[in-house]
Formats: C-alpha cells, sequence, structure tokens
C-alpha cells in the first residue's frame, strides 16, 4: 500500500545487522543498472517517461534530464517542484562530476515534468535547491561544488531575476549537505575537514586520518565565523557504525548531513555514521542531548527505531521529520521511509507517529528528504533512488516521478516560486510546409508566461501579431503563415500584459 501509516499496527523491522556503513566513497559506486526501462519496472509499465530529450529549438543549449511521471499530479500542495540532479554511477574516487553531463544543475520543473528553469554548471554539482529568505524576500540558494571523491564549494543565493546576490565561503572545505539562512542574515553550513589522530582504538593507525564533520554559523554580508562546533571535540569513535577505511585513505566516521534550529534556538546536528541526531547548545557547543545512536539519551520505541538517518528537522507541532535510510550499503535490500516522531520529555521516550512508504519499496542508501507541506502532507526526496513524491495529509499519493535519465538527488521540494528574468525570450524560427513556418518560443526561468503571440514583419521595429498559442510547457510551438522580414515572440501573462519580447530574427 502507498501511502502513510499510522501507529499502533505499524512496526519498523529495523535491526542492527544493517549498520555496517559503505564508507563516504560508496558514493560513487551506485547503480549502473539504473535507467527509464529501471524506472517503468518499478513504477508499472503505464508510466510514460519524456524520450531523452533533443535539444530546444529556441535554448539548444538546455538539456536538462528527463522526468517520468508515474503518478500524475492530483489535489497536491501549490509550487514546483525543486531538483538537484546529478550522476553518481561514476567510478569511486572519481574527482568531479565530468563536465560533459550538461544535465547536472540546479532544476525547477512543473508538475507534468517539464522544465521551468534550468542552469547547466557543465562542472561540479548543485545540491538542495530550495526557496528561502534573505532580507524578508525569496531567494534560491544551493551548495554548488565537489561531490564526488572530495569536498569544498560554496554556496549560492539567486534572486527572482536569477542573478546572484550572494556568494558564501565556509571557513574550511565547505560541504554540500547543509545551506541554511537565518533570519540574523547568517548561514549555518557544514564543513567536513580531515585531521590526523590516533585510531588504534578502532584498528587504525596511531596517526591515522579521520574525517570530522564540522557546524559552522557564517555572517553573509562579512563571511565572518560567528560560530564552529566540531564533532570530534563532542562525538568519540565508539559512537560510530563507519570505522572502516575508506578508499580515500581516512576515516568517515560522523558524516554531518544536516542541520536545524530548534524550538528554543540551539540546534539539531544529524550524523550519518552515528545513526544518531544531536542537540547541540549554540553558545557553549555542548551536546545538551544525543537522540538514537550507541548512547542515545532517549528511549526510543522499536518502531520509531531510524538508522543512517538524513534531513532531521523540528516542526512547530514539536514533532520531528527525518528521512530514515536504514542503510548505508548501496547492495542493501531496505526500504526506506520518511517518518515523524514525538519526544515525551517526561518520560524520556521516542514514539512513531507517521510514516510514508511506498508501495514498491524504495531503497535510498544515501542522500534523501522530508518536506513538512501547509496542508499538513508532505513531499519526500527517495535520494539514490532518483524518485520524489507528494503524499496528503491523508497519506494518499499524490504525485510520484523520478529522474528518467538514471540522475538522482540529494534533496527534492515543492515550494512557492515567482520570477522574472532579467534576460530576453528565446526563439527559433523554422520554416514548414505548405506556405506555413514555425516559431519555437521560451524564457527560461519565467513563471508568469501563460500564452505566446508571434509578430512578424519588414524591419525589426515595424512587427504586428499573426498567431499566438497558449504556453504548452518549456518551449512552445507557434505555426503561423510563412513571412519574409523578421519575427518575434511576446510572452503574455494571464491577463495579457507584456512580460517580454524576444529579440527579433530575420526570417
Amino acid at each position: 500500500m502507498v501511502g502513510l501509516v499510522r501507529v499502533p499496527g505499524s512496526e519498523s523491522k529495523l535491526t542492527r545487522r544493517g549498520l555496517v556503513a559503505a564508507g563516504g566513497a560508496a558514493l560513487g559506486a551506485l547503480l549502473a543498472a539504473r535507467s527509464p526501462a529501471r524506472a517503468a519496472a518499478l513504477f508499472g509499465a503505464d508510466s510514460t517517461p519524456l524520450a531523452a530529450r533533443s535539444p530546444y529549438r529556441s535554448r539548444p543549449d538546455l538539456q536538462p534530464p528527463p522526468i517520468i511521471v508515474a503518478t500524475p499530479a492530483s489535489g497536491t500542495a501549490p509550487g514546483y517542484v525543486f531538483l538537484s540532479p546529478f550522476d553518481i554511477t561514476a567510478k569511486p574516487g572519481a574527482p568531479s562530476i565530468p563536465a560533459s553531463q550538461s544535465h547536472v544543475g540546479p532544476l525547477i520543473v512543473d508538475s507534468t515534468g517539464e522544465p521551468v528553469w534550468f542552469l547547466p554548471l557543465g562542472k561540479g554539482a548543485a545540491m538542495g535547491l530550495r526557496v528561502q529568505r534573505f532580507k524578508g524576500k525569496p531567494v534560491l540558494t544551493w551548495f554548488e561544488g565537489a561531490v564526488l571523491g572530495g569536498y569544498g564549494g560554496h554556496y549560492v543565493v539567486f534572486d527572482g531575476t536569477y542573478h546572484r546576490l550572494a556568494l558564501v565561503e565556509a571557513g574550511g572545505h565547505g560541504d554540500l549537505h547543509e545551506f541554511l539562512l537565518t533570519p540574523q542574515h547568517t548561514a549555518l553550513i557544514t564543513i567536513y575537514e580531515e585531521i590526523t589522530t590516533d585510531l588504534s582504538s578502532i584498528g587504525g593507525a596511531a596517526n591515522g586520518r579521520l574525517v570530522e564533520g564540522i557546524v559552522q554559523e557564517v555572517d553573509i554580508a562579512t563571511g565572518r565565523v560567528l560560530f564552529e562546533w566540531r564533532s570530534f571535540d563532542h562525538v568519540g569513535l565508539d559512537e560510530s557504525f563507519q570505522t572502516e577505511v575508506t578508499p580515500a585513505g581516512n576515516v568517515d566516521y560522523f558524516h554531518l548531513n544536516s542541520i536545524d534550529i530548534d524550538r528554543d534556538g540551539n540546534l539539531l546536528v544529524s550524523a550519518r555514521h552515528t545513526s544518531a541526531v544531536y542537540k547541540i547548545d549554540r553558545r557553549t557547543g555542548a551536546v545538551i542531548w544525543r537522540l538514537g545512536g550507541k548512547k542515545s539519551d532517549w528511549l526510543v520505541d522499536r518502531n520509531a527505531a531510524f538508522a543512517f538517518q538524513h534531513d532531521v528537522r523540528r516542526r512547530p507541532d514539536g514533532s520531528i521529520t527525518l528521512f530514515d535510510n536504514r542503510t548505508a550499503l548501496p547492495t542493501a535490500i531496505v526500504a526506506a521511509r520518511g517518518m515523524r516522531i514525538v519526544l515525551h520529555e517526561r518520560t524520556v521516550r521516542v514514539s512513531l507517529v507517521e510514516q510514508w512508504s511506498t508501495r514498491v519499496p524504495r531503497t535510498a542508501w544515501a542522500m534523501g528528504n522530508v518536506q513538512q507541506l501547509d496542508d499538513g502532507g508532505v513531499f519526500i526526496g527517495w535520494g539514490t533512488d532518483g524518485s520524489f513524491s507528494e503524499f496528503g495529509p491523508d497519506g494518499r499519493l499524490r504525485f510520484d516521478a523520478r529522474f528518467g535519465d538514471g540522475s538522482v538527488g540529494y534533496r527534492a521540494y515543492r515550494l512557492n516560486w515567482q520570477a522574472r528574468p532579467s534576460g530576453a525570450p528565446a526563439i527559433a524560427v523554422v520554416p514548414g510546409g505548405a506556405g506555413t513556418m514555425t516559431v519555437y518560443a521560451s524564457w527560461n526561468g519565467a513563471t508568469d508566461v501563460a500564452r505566446w503571440e508571434v509578430r512578424t514583419g519588414p524591419r525589426p521595429d515595424n512587427v504586428e501579431a499573426v498567431g499566438s498559442s497558449s504556453r504548452t510547457g518549456f518551449e512552445t510551438a507557434i505555426t503561423v503563415p510563412l513571412q519574409h522580414g523578421y519575427a518575434t515572440a511576446v510572452a503574455l501573462d494571464a491577463q495579457g500584459g507584456r512580460l517580454g519580447a524576444a529579440a527579433p530574427v530575420a526570417v
């Protein structure tokens, strides 16, 4: 059954058998079998993938990954879907994502899978694209940098015209796992840093190489580090389920993967390789409590137990949502789930409130997130499975899709966004038969275009309307009588107002 399961009557079969992590370098080892055919097998033969796209005629430089929509949107929350596709079929230890992968970059799509905005990076990857607020206004944010085989990158803030407002640098090797803006115009970010320390207690070298997780709060305007917390100062090697040496020659014992601000202003920090959540005093850095893992300060009900989790968030009602990967092994067949838990302060007990899973279990040995929607539903990114789903408050699956080319995404969101690019729309004109021509029009990132109007004339400054069409996706094709001279396309909003026009082209 696809949907939400409420307790009692739903019990996780989590065991410690899966608590042998594959290590961070396994990120590059995944899924040679991933393909649209694999997606169809999971979703059902009736799902219709968009074929591998030919370049758009008006924007041949844009080649976003196709999206397979298996469950069409029905009663979904408003907004677009925010994705950050990248390929993890590279070999372990690969230095970066190949520049030839033009499908890599921040991507916004609508509920049919049609792109709204795509920014191909060509080098590195974007992670965690979402809408946040900066100085009272909505902005796009993401991490941009190394994903496979190393650390390092920066954090990007774009405005509604798709211009960069800010570039945030970490006080160290900035990491992809978190970029959280605060109302104080600061950013909470994750850093991975390798240190030399004695690893003999776990069978390693006396001068072994250890990767520790660092939480920083950085002032966006000045870059000044306001707060720093280092995992190895507070969390010992004995808490880790991942003490093997990676192919990179180090031990990734902690694997910090999310930061959230708790209701009292302190921080909730998730560590994948200790399978634990840490509440951290934002002033002193002291660990207030541990949830899960080997040294939990809470008694966790069996069906509320989690492992190798991602995206731990405190919700306004006091509950906590998280993505329960339940394994860190690419080869493990263990169903992932989204879940909501409640911490009972008086009894120091943790119980499961609800969980979200799919009819055909999906494994996600890394990445993933659970977004709480305003109407009580949730939007879930299934991490390394490459899919993303929306569930209603009643647990009904009301949208389900995946990347059609084997790409995956760290997180996925449904969010409201309104934008008008500062650049002009793009067009291409193709002569047709029987005295016609087709004008292909698009405007990468524009959210208010309802209709396109084709105008032609003898000179660029002397054109008049000859045809129009409602917007039909990222690129709209309008067929009109063959003209001589110049042609342009004008983007119109729902009220017929002019939003922008493409530069006239000769025909």
